[in-house]
């Protein structure tokens, strides 16, 4: 559960920090406790921490502390994700929220700024597809 929490962290946080396409595609691919982003972004795990290295040259760091998971970004921005029932919350010290549900094999993450997420699993590979 950890592990699917830290992925969608990874996937929410390059998808809110890096400005998008309007039509963008990411693949991600994990190869041993390192994840590898399509757009030259990383995640890795260390002990209880996830350090998450963007392509802009921006990094984040997230934390699971009980329910709650943190990320603190290098940029100043904060978020904080909860999970109630099965749909995640995540909210921004920037004011943005988002929510997170999957159906099927289809995980959905919509952001209060209007922009829609779809992530899918094929074998290693994750595949995002974002509407901005």
């Amino acid at each position: 559960m950890v592990k699917i929490i830290l992925r969608y962290i990874l996937v929410a946080s390059c998808t809110l920090t890096l400005s998008t396409l309007a039509s963008a595609q990411t693949t991600f691919t994990k190869i041993g406790d390192t994840t590898f982003g399509s757009d030259g972004s990383t995640a890795s795990t260390i002990g209880g921490t996830t350090f998450i290295s963007n392509s802009d040259g921006t990094t984040a760091t997230a934390q699971k502390i009980g329910d709650t998971t943190f990320i603190t970004s290098s940029t100043g921005k904060t978020s904080t994700i909860n999970k109630i029932g099965n749909t995640g919350f995540i909210n921004s010290s920037d004011g943005t929220s988002s929510t997170i549900n999957k159906i099927g094999n289809t995980t959905f993450i919509n952001n209060s700024s209007g922009s829609t997420t779809t992530v899918q699993k094929i074998g290693n590979t994750l595949f995002t597809n974002s509407n901005k």
